[in-house]
């Protein structure tokens, strides 16, 4: 019991730092190099042979392309991989891979040429609108993704109300999160839209329930804090 916590938490620490990586297409993209590990081969092979059952190992990887700076080629490889599969995949199997290859496209949107830039985020939300209606809206995952990146783009891209009704979603259906520790990107989450919507109290009591110090955190941010 132990060791399948300890598998979850690590694996929830990677999802929420992969989390604060969305905000990259507002940030000057000079920071890691971008690397190949051996960890990262094995779980592209892992996930080459077939639809994983355990969707785990889809995040996994997912992380180990964010770590390794190489999200344009994690996307690539997962929409590959639903090009594969996609005869044999369940509707909430697909839903996965269309939410993570839309997650780790927001990721890479600040390396796309600006006069491209605004084009390749339209075609990444309708990736992950895709993703949600293919689920039924109906998995927290996809919409807990769908969520945050919306939550994260300008407001010029119109996406805050759809923000809220995934992450509202996502909040009320507390008891679908693979574990409770995801809840907090969503109260953080709604506590940033609550402030640009001008409302502090709920905006603090969202923070305060999210047990993270400040609303605006840098990119980073370690998921323990």
């Amino acid at each position: 019991m132990k060791s399948a916590r300890l598998r979850i938490a690590l694996l929830l620490c990677a999802l929420l730092l992969i989390v604060m990586a969305v905000v990259l297409h507002r940030s000057n993209d000079k920071r890691s190099a971008r690397l190949h590990t051996p960890e990262l081969e094995y779980l592209k092979a892992v996930n080459s042979v077939a639809p994983p059952k355990d969707p785990q190992l889809m995040f996994i990887l997912m992380s180990e392309f964010a770590n390794s700076n190489l999200q344009d080629e994690g996307a690539e490889f997962f929409s590959a991989r639903l090009r594969e599969f996609e005869p044999q995949l369940t509707p909430v199997q697909k839903s996965l891979y269309l939410g993570i290859i839309g997650l780790l496209r927001a990721q890479n949107a600040s390396r796309v040429p600006l006069l491209k830039r605004y084009g390749y985020v339209k075609d990444t939300i309708a990736i992950l609108d895709q993703a949600k209606q293919v689920s039924g809206g109906q998995v927290f995952v996809v919409n807990w993704m769908a969520g945050i990146v919306h939550a994260e783009l300008p407001g010029f891209f119109h996406q805050r109300k759809a923000a809220h009704e995934e992450l509202a979603w996502c909040e009320e259906h507390a008891d679908k999160a693979p574990h409770p520790a995801w809840l907090r990107e969503v109260y953080y989450h709604l506590g940033k839209l609550a402030l640009n919507d001008g409302d502090t109290a709920k905006a603090n009591e969202y923070l305060r329930r999210s047990g993270y110090l400040l609303i605006h955190r840098p990119v980073g941010a370690s998921c323990l804090q």
